[in-house]
């Protein structure tokens, strides 16, 4: 039987030390800001568009987003490009642009397969042209299909809800225009949040273990312990100091002014 001071570590999410402090959060919070802003205006213009109030938009989220040109249907989205650099992807599920489609053309039937023609992609088209000036005006992009990067960038899901139906109206900003809007607003990463990061670390309260007996005991023994029974115990001669469960060092009891002390070994274990 160990005697000895268990520390509880409530489970914590890894932080992903590589995206602290870096530009690209400065304009996902931007984004946010003004997508949320933009998105009362979006439902305006569809409800134009389509002669019904029965139609809204709602930002869903902003979110970093590792793009990979494997993942872009070509077919299904529309491209827009910054003059400077960088691309905007933007498509809505196949699904609600159909519907949105048929109502927009005053279609007499309902099309029951979800196939998106050129006629979908053109009001998708649209829907795009008023997103990219929500980022920079208008005549500063153009549409049309080109060499996709990889690389971090974001992406922004806006709700649309129309009558019984929903769907993702979804924007994937490009690492490239991530960069170019970095530029624009001439934002600096923060060169200093290491070394801050560093010393809020090192400020950091923990707890030291240290295991001063253990006593081995048949299990019956154990199972006979009742209140006010008196265990013989030896102080370990070498006594392991921890935190959680990375050892640190070794120590050993000694006695001093009257009360126990633990005196740590030179011998000090390497952290790893």
């Amino acid at each position: 039987m160990e005697t000895h001071i268990q520390n509880t570590i409530p489970e914590v999410r890894a932080l992903n030390v590589e995206l602290l402090g870096k530009p690209i959060h400065i304009i996902r919070e931007k984004l946010e800001t003004i997508i949320t802003e933009s998105c009362h205006g979006l439902s305006g213009e569809l409800q134009t568009w389509l002669n019904t109030h029965h139609i809204d938009a709602e930002l869903s989220a902003v979110e970093l987003h590792t793009l990979k040109p494997s993942d872009i249907d070509k077919s299904a989205v529309t491209q827009f490009r910054h003059q400077d650099s960088g691309c905007l992807f933007v498509s809505l599920n196949s699904d609600l642009l159909i519907k949105l489609a048929d109502r927009f053309y005053g279609a007499n039937i309902e099309r029951s397969q979800s196939v998106i023609t050129s006629s979908d992609l053109r009001l998708q088209e649209r829907m795009g042209k008023i997103a990219t000036r929500w980022i920079a005006p208008g005549d500063m992009w153009r549409s049309g299909d080109g060499e996709m990067s990889s690389g971090v960038g974001l992406k922004a899901e806006i709700t649309l809800r129309y009558r019984d139906h929903s769907g993702l109206l979804t924007l994937i900003f490009e690492s490239q225009l991530v960069q170019t809007l970095i530029n624009q607003l001439d934002i600096q990463p923060n060169q200093q949040l290491a070394q801050q990061f560093n010393r809020s670390l090192q400020q950091t309260p923990v707890r030291l273990t240290a295991l001063l007996s253990k006593k081995t005991m048949p299990l019956s023994d154990v199972l006979s312990l009742a209140p006010n029974d008196i265990l013989p115990i030896d102080l370990l001669t070498t006594v392991p100091v921890s935190i959680g469960g990375e050892r640190l060092f070794s120590g050993r009891i000694a006695e001093q002014d009257e009360q126990l002390v633990l005196i740590l070994n030179q011998d000090k274990e390497s952290l790893r």
